[in-house]
């Protein structure tokens, strides 16, 4: 029993050859062999570079896509950066202006506390001298109201004194 034989007859195909070995077996082969190549020059070999093509395409647009990414990732992380150094420099600035306003806020009460104490000694001198002004006056009056009470008292009694 050959080996074709023998695949026959185990596989339960007795009597019957699927393959006989004859003279029509070379030009089948040579017709495979030609097929291959003519399929290998026509379809296989395009069918790789179209899908080299798309993968390379394909990657490099990946590729691409990625540094454009990373670029604009680096973008943003510089912009939030400056919004950040933006909002600190706002916030320095406006202590900066609340420190010189409270400043200049404490400047101007001592100004006008500084014009009030003025103006409290000027009343009070301004007082003292309408004070003595006036005890000088009433002392005036006073002399005056004396001297003339005096009189008419001394008019009387030269009076009730004369005649009798």
């Amino acid at each position: 029993m050959t080996g074709i034989t023998a695949c026959v007859t185990v596989c339960g195909f007795e009597g019957t050859v699927l393959i006989s070995l004859d003279s029509s077996l070379i030009p089948a082969l040579v017709i495979f062999v030609v097929l291959i190549a003519a399929l290998q020059h026509i379809l296989f070999k395009p069918l790789a570079q179209v899908q080299a093509e798309r993968e390379s395409r394909t990657t490099g647009l990946m590729a691409q896509t990625q540094d454009k990414i990373e670029n604009q990732l680096a973008l943003f992380d510089k912009y939030q950066a400056s919004i950040k150094n933006a909002r600190m420099e706002a916030y320095r600035r406006q202590e900066q202006l609340r420190a010189e306003a409270k400043v200049k806020r404490a400047e101007l009460l001592a100004k006008a506390r500084e014009a009030a104490e003025l103006k409290i000694q000027e009343s009070r001198d301004s007082i003292r001298a309408q004070v003595e002004t006036a005890k000088t006056q009433l002392a005036m009056d006073a002399q005056e109201m004396a001297r003339r009470i005096a009189a008419t008292v001394l008019e009387r009694s030269a009076s009730n004194a004369g005649p009798a």
